[in-house]
């Protein structure tokens, strides 16, 4: 169970951290790599450290404090012990792990020796001697040596000058706290088994040349690896950040792009992260849709438009074939001289008849092309004034035509009578033309139903008339489609009901009810005041 929920939360991590935000995992990529970048420049500048200090670490190995052993021709390790309360010292032979006697010819030639003897009457400082109760007070200064950095080579003749010099003025001061350590020979004190002496020796072995140009290169690289390895890892974070995060989102915009440029519409832009790519690839994908439909209803314009050229052409030729043979037929008559009365006066009806069908024509054509760039005017409107509306236009169709007219509403709006945001004008010529054509096919009823549902109003207008053949369910929004030719009906009432609707935002429906008869469902969107 704890390994399941372990589980769980690793997955509900990795969810957030897919969708996180460009924000979040810049600095998330950035403060990783940045701890990286410190860890790793931490770790090589003590490695390039730990390199120079042993490439100089030879340097170090021999330095300290000794004393020269004339005997042996040695140097051997010493420390200094105050002898009194002013800081005077002398140096003592000792014994210490790191240090051991080393012989002269065993040392190199870029041994560096200091003379280390730093008693009160060392070289450089002044002795005062004698009594407070004296009238006066002696001041000596012993004579500087000669040097006091010194290779092995030299040490053995600087040595005996210095200690001959330090026994000299030893013998001339008999009261310096020296004296009971060194019985007028400094060459040996008293401290039994052990070499004492007030003379010793600093040693120093200085790195090479080719010692000290790589420490100095080593200690530039200590130096270098915090910039060079925090630029590295800047680098890599922007470089993956850009990989990881962006690049994908780019391509998907890209392609998204260049579809909507060769206006290839017929694709979808998706994005599986829900950052700001992901929310601008939304926005791309809503854009398309957009634009497809657009482009979609432009081509459904045009097709609608060729279809219309193509029947009105259609139907125009009827009433001029008849116009051409009848003007044939009365130039017949009129060149043979033989025109009776009534032929001519029946000739001009007919004439005129067609003149009047081609007017109606044209009307109609003219009422569609109006129709394509009429806009959509919706207020709220009050369901009771829609009702009413309706009730009346059926009412009235129903009287003229002698048929029985019947209007209900749903349950819910009888109940809740709902406030509708439609184009008042749409919705009753939409009415209009539904019941008009229900009242020519109805046998003795044609009922109308009012309803609210799905963000649409929904007009159903039925009838018990012969129903829809099924040419008419496939075409019979069609313009000029009628199944039974007439010269006062062009086929248009359901084509316009249908244009209207699909300008409000819905569409018409054509059915056959179960029981016989047509029914109709017109649908009006009940969004544009939203909007």
């Amino acid at each position: 169970m704890a390994r399941v929920r372990g589980a769980e939360r690793l997955d509900a991590l990795r969810a957030r951290w897919h969708h996180a935000s460009l924000k979040t995992s810049f600095m998330v990529y950035m403060l990783g790599f940045l701890l990286l970048a410190l860890v790793m420049s931490t770790v090589t500048a003590g490695m390039f450290s730990g390199l120079q200090h042993r490439v100089i670490a030879d340097a170090y190995e021999i330095s300290g404090l000794y004393l020269y052993d004339a005997h042996n021709r040695t140097l051997v390790p010493a420390r200094a012990v105050d002898i009194d309360e002013n800081g005077s010292s002398v140096f003592v032979q000792t014994v210490r792990g790191e240090m051991t006697e080393m012989p002269l010819t065993d040392l190199s030639s870029l041994v560096e020796i200091t003379d280390a003897s730093d008693y009160q009457y060392s070289p450089g400082t002044a002795y005062l001697y004698g009594s407070a109760n004296d009238d006066a007070l002696s001041v000596e200064t012993p004579e500087a040596p000669d040097q006091t950095e010194l290779t092995p080579a030299e040490l053995p003749a600087y040595d005996a000058k210095a200690r001959d010099r330090f026994d000299a003025w030893l013998a001339a001061n008999p009261d310096s706290p020296y004296t009971s350590f060194f019985d007028g020979d400094s060459q040996d004190g008293n401290t039994v088994g052990l070499l004492t002496s007030a003379v010793g020796y600093y040693v120093n072995t200085p790195p090479s040349e080719e010692a000290q140009a790589l420490s100095s290169a080593l200690e530039l690289l200590t130096f270098l690896m915090f910039p060079l390895w925090f630029g590295l890892c800047i680098f890599a974070a922007a470089r993956r950040f850009f990989g990881k995060r962006l690049q994908p989102g780019f391509d998907v915009l890209d392609r998204a792009a260049s579809n909507i440029a060769e206006q290839n519409l017929e694709f979808s832009v998706s994005y599986d992260r829900d950052d700001e790519l992901g929310h601008l690839a939304s926005s791309f994908e809503a854009m398309r849709a957009s634009l497809a439909e657009s482009q979609r209803a432009l081509w459904r314009t045009a097709e609608e438009r060729k279809r219309l050229n193509a029947a009105f052409a259609h139907d125009l030729r009827t009433p001029l074939t008849i116009l051409k043979g009848k003007i044939e037929l009365l130039d017949a008559h009129v060149q043979s001289g033989n025109v009776p009365a009534d032929r001519l006066t029946a000739s001009v009806a007919s004439l005129a008849a067609q003149v009047e069908r081609l007017e109606r024509y044209v009307a109609a054509m003219s009422g569609l092309q109006k129709l394509e760039d009429r806009a959509v005017v919706a207020r709220p409107t009050r369901f009771d004034s829609v009702a009413g509306m309706v009730e009346d236009a059926g009412t009235g169709l129903a009287a003229h035509a002698d048929r029985t007219f019947a209007l209900s509403v749903s349950a819910r709006c009888d109940r809740e009578r709902p406030e509708l945001c439609v184009d008042h004008a749409i919705v009753g010529e939409v009415a209009e033309n539904l019941l008009n054509n229900a009242m020519r096919y109805a046998s003795s009823q044609v009922d109308a139903r009012l309803d609210v549902r799905d963000g649409a109003l929904v007009l159903m207008v039925e009838d018990d008339g012969p129903g829809f053949s099924n040419a008419a369910l496939e075409r019979g929004c069609a313009p000029f489609f009628s199944e039974v030719p007439s010269a006062e009906h062009f086929g248009l009432g359901l084509n316009i009901a249908s244009l209207m609707c699909e300008k409000h935002g819905g569409g018409v429906t054509l059915e056959n009810r179960e029981t016989g008869g047509a029914r109709v469902v017109a649908r009006f969107s009940l969004d544009f005041c939203a909007e």
